[in-house]
């Protein structure tokens, strides 16, 4: 599929579910939008004594009181609603989430304003992190049934280590099984050269689940996403996960990485001491690729980086406009940009 029919497709799906290309084309084409998105410390008030979220209480370090918490939710809320919207109006399909500290909080979010009349479904397990945040998952009830789900604990040689279970949903996409494995890769603190072996150890777990997936059936579809703490270029991505940039790379069951052209091109879903990283990320089995759009596939990848989610002044001119920076109360969204893909299919 050429650039220039690109455009033309994305023009017309614009703000359409189901759309006509041409007068000339009478093809018909449906739209899915997926998505990721760290929602960076999105806990409750109530002070959990078997984690570590003393400062997210009302007595905490941030004083997180329960407006605050209404605040967050709320625009949590408008910020995923809005993702894709270019495209097609209503919200994702299936979006992935990370930072968030249980099912409660979840529940509370897909029941806000914002995303109540969206219809969406809740994926979540408690997992071993010291912090207490877990990844999950949120679907539209109306497209996406869940058949099932489980939580996959990341183990390393350091017994001592715990970080966020990866979490693998398998389900229908109106109709079509697809299968959806969340990450949140172990952070960079301590330094690259102590913290990329467990991000490495990670990959290897996504490789290992979609070689297990691959195995049974060579077509199958789906999605490795994630706050991987690291870039498209990183070993993690490209050594381990054998996560290529272009198809054209591809050999055997190498998986595809949409986000690799925006990461070169200098587009960033984070910032850090003026640098862009797109640590957030969703890469793609080869059975997303291809030209037959008689089922879904991959048609294009994005960073939702409006202006509204950017800081308007300071030094932090342009970054995410965070909830907290360095200590004070913003009221703003996350240190994150959501990422998407967009996908289409012909319908007869």
């Amino acid at each position: 599929m050429n650039y220039s029919y690109k455009k033309l497709l994305l023009t017309f799906l614009a703000f359409l579910f189901v759309v006509q290309i041409s007068a000339q084309d009478k093809k018909k084409y449906q739209v899915a939008i997926v998505a990721f998105y760290n929602l960076e410390n999105l806990y409750d008030t109530i002070n959990d004594p078997t984690i570590n979220d003393e400062e997210f209480t009302p007595e905490g370090l941030n004083k997180w009181t329960g407006d605050k918490y209404l605040l967050k939710l709320d625009n949590m809320a408008s910020v995923i609603a809005k993702i894709g919207e270019s495209t097609l109006k209503g919200g994702p399909a299936m979006i992935g989430v990370s930072e968030i500290e249980n099912i409660s909080v979840l529940n509370d979010l897909v029941n806000t304003e914002p995303l109540k009349s969206l219809g969406y479904g809740v994926v979540h397990y408690d997992g071993p992190d010291k912090r207490g945040v877990d990844v999950g998952f949120l679907y539209k009830k109306e497209r996406f049934k869940v058949i099932d789900s489980r939580s996959i604990p990341l183990t390393t040689d350091d017994t001592t280590f715990f970080t966020r279970d990866q979490l693998l949903v398998h389900g229908l996409l109106d109709n079509e099984e697809m299968f959806v494995l969340v990450n949140h890769w172990p952070s960079r603190r301590g330094g690259e050269r102590r913290s990329a072996p467990k991000r490495e150890a990670a990959a290897k777990l996504c490789r290992h689940i979609a070689d297990s997936l691959l195995a049974i059936n060579p077509n199958v579809k789906m999605f490795i996403m994630g706050d991987l703490n690291d870039d498209p270029t990183d070993a993690s991505l490209v050594k381990h996960l054998k996560a290529k940039g272009t198809a054209e790379e591809m050999k055997g069951n190498d998986l595809f990485n949409p986000m690799y052209k925006l990461f070169k091109s200098g587009i960033g879903s984070l910032a850090y001491q003026d640098s862009w990283n797109l640590f957030d990320q969703i890469v793609i089995t080869p059975g997303l690729l291809g030209k037959d759009l008689s089922s879904y596939k991959f048609f294009g990848a994005r960073v939702f980086n409006e202006e509204f989610l950017k800081q308007k002044s300071g030094a932090f001119t342009g970054y995410p406009f965070r909830t907290y920076v360095g200590g004070q109360f913003m009221g703003g969204y996350s240190d994150h940009f959501p990422t998407f893909l967009i996908l289409a299919r012909e319908i007869k």
